[in-house]
């Protein structure tokens, strides 16, 4: 989950810069320049200032394409409808419709929402929605899915199996590094050992702390176990998880055998080897060892 927060870095950043690009590609000869008096130089230093403090990416190097292209001067809006594309084998995004509103430093995209930034050496991020908003000047912004839809980010690094997440909205501050995914959220990561699920009506993630809360109906599971709680925490900063509210129940399969737990709480460090049970504790074991121990003959 730690990653999650890069690919929404790029999200609408390199359409924003773009909006007031044409819809058809046009290049000419390379022109050179005399070179600048101060007052020019000065002035180009500004803008460069400028456009750093506002984020925007560093190669703009595409056009923005789209089936009509129509500036509201008055209203500083600018608006694409029909197959937006921009693609500049970094950065890559595609809606069926995007309005710029640099009056509120705003930049909207609706209908078959694709991101992807795919910088090289680096992780491959990627978001799919029906609707995404984001402020250049705030940095926050929303991710949402139509209805019966889910948006689904991904993010995979190098040869390592993708981790996939599911949400019906998704809302990010970047200045602040907080993400909160919402509805039916669902995260897949595919692991030797077989796929790991995380699963809860809502997630909050702060990157600063590495810290993840899940609630609402929280699980997180693998082929072996699965952990169920109204709220499950995980603290990066100290490599703990707490798991709490409506009595967690731990289950699943050991070298011992099967299991079942219920407890107040639930704590164990992040790597699950050591798990502490808190409170009213109860379960059962089943087990191939006590089930062939010879002390079973006397009953």
């Amino acid at each position: 989950m730690k990653h999650f927060s890069l690919w929404l870095s790029v999200l609408l950043a390199s359409a924003v810069c773009l909006s007031g690009c044409k819809t058809v590609r046009i290049e000419g000869p390379e022109i050179k320049l005399p070179p600048a008096k101060k007052r020019l130089d000065a002035a180009k230093n500004s803008l460069k200032t400028k456009a750093q403090q506002m984020q925007f990416p560093a190669a703009l190097g595409g056009l923005i394409a789209s089936d009509s292209w129509v500036i509201y001067k008055d209203k500083q809006q600018e608006e694409f409808k029909g197959n937006v594309s921009y693609d500049n084998g970094v950065y890559t995004f595609r809606a069926d419709y995007a309005l710029s509103e640099r009056a509120q430093n705003r930049f909207t995209a609706k209908g078959n929402v694709y991101v992807k930034q795919a910088e090289p050496g680096a992780p491959v991020y990627e978001a799919y929605a029906d609707y995404a908003r984001y402020n250049y000047k705030t940095q926050k912004g929303i991710l949402t899915a139509a209805k019966k839809n889910t948006i689904r980010l991904i993010y995979q690094e190098g040869a390592e199996p993708p981790v996939t997440a599911y949400a019906q909205k998704a809302e990010f501050n970047l200045a602040d590094g907080v993400f909160v995914l919402e509805g039916d959220v669902r995260v897949e990561r595919p692991a030797p050992e077989g796929l790991q699920t995380l699963t809860a009506q809502k997630a909050e993630f702060i990157q600063s702390k590495n810290h993840l809360t899940l609630s609402g109906g929280a699980e997180l599971s693998d082929s072996q176990r699965t952990l169920v709680a109204r709220t499950i925490v995980y603290d990066g900063e100290n490599n703990r998880s707490t798991a709490s509210g409506a009595r967690p129940l731990l289950r699943g399969t050991s070298e011992q055998g099967t299991f079942a737990i219920i407890a107040d709480e639930v704590q164990s460090d992040n790597e699950g080897r050591q798990v502490a049970l808190n409170g009213k504790v109860q379960g059962w074991v089943v087990s191939p060892q006590l089930n062939d121990s010879e002390i079973n003959d006397k009953f």
